[in-house]
């Protein structure tokens, strides 16, 4: 690094170490991955890299550039990349799917079915006809 980066490195870090933590500090997240800069705009030193979703303070906004503070980090970032409201993805869980051969029965072949014999002496055609 050349003096001149280191130079606005210290002094972004102590800029931000001046800056009273009161009750204007917010809490908002990251909606994507978040370059975490020394100073507010994209020309200054990136410091850290934040993902998406992550919890964030801010202390103090200077027009679309924010001063922020997370996992021990200060610095300034972007505030078109953060967002007062967590919004969560849903989840998305795939089924299962188990796919089942139809019930195998082996074909069986018709057999039809006996005549229906009466008892011996319980036959009732006609009198004087026997049953067959």
């Amino acid at each position: 690094m050349n003096f001149r980066m280191l130079t606005a490195l210290v002094l972004a870090f102590v800029g931000l170490a001046a800056f009273p933590i009161s009750a204007s500090a917010a809490t908002a997240y990251t909606t994507g991955t978040l370059n975490v800069r020394s100073g507010p705009g994209p020309g200054y030193a990136r410091i850290a890299t934040l993902p998406a979703g992550h919890r964030v303070t801010v202390i103090d906004c200077q027009g679309s550039w924010c001063a922020i503070r997370a996992a021990g980090i200060r610095g300034w970032a972007s505030a078109n990349y953060l967002d007062r409201v967590y919004v969560s993805r849903p989840i998305v869980v795939r089924p299962h799917i188990i796919v089942r051969p139809p019930h195998y029965r082996p074909h069986r072949p018709h057999r039809p079915h006996k005549p229906h014999r009466p008892r011996p002496g319980k036959c009732k055609i006609a009198p004087g006809f026997a049953c067959k």
